[in-house]
């Protein structure tokens, strides 16, 4: 994420979710958190979940609903965090720039040139800058692997597999 997003940590007296067999990740188009994450150790403590939120989304009544995300994707545990943190990136002077807000031009993401193998076909680029869709993000990343995928496959199919030695 860029310098327009806000980082939230809620912490948790244990790692619940766990204990339910879920993994503490969540994608989310409902709610300020577009992605949470489990950020607890190992053995689950500190418990913590973290997500990203886009600045614009910080108002009053934030925390509350961030808290209520949590317990839609998590269950009832969830919306009562022992403590929730919040970092908006946007107001840091070295991470958000002033113009950081109207940043909009991924021209360069997705670009032809790296949809193209090269090394006679045994190296084909597979990132999210690489992506045509959701460019930045992991659906990025996941769409240019497939894509790649597809290539290598393809060029197999049709003998034109090179040896990687």
């Amino acid at each position: 994420m860029d310098g327009a997003a806000v980082k939230v940590v809620a912490r948790y007296s244990t790692a619940f979710w766990r204990e339910d067999g879920l993994a503490g990740a969540a994608f989310s188009r409902i709610g300020p958190l577009q992605e949470i994450h489990d950020m607890s150790g190992a053995d689950g403590r500190p418990a913590a979940l973290f997500g990203f939120a886009h600045a614009r989304t910080v108002r009053p009544g934030f925390e509350d609903a961030v808290t209520a995300q949590l317990g839609a994707c998590f269950g009832p545990a969830a919306a009562s965090p022992e403590a929730v943190y919040v970092q908006d990136w946007s107001r840091e002077t070295w991470t958000a720039p002033p113009s950081v807000q109207s940043l909009s031009d991924y021209s360069v993401f997705g670009h032809d040139f790296y949809q193209r193998p090269f090394l006679d076909g045994r190296l084909h680029w597979a990132s999210t800058e690489t992506a045509t869709d959701h460019a930045g993000h992991i659906e990025g990343a996941l769409h240019s692997g497939e894509r790649a995928a597809r290539a290598v496959l393809s060029s197999a199919a049709h003998g034109r597999g090179l040896p990687l030695g």
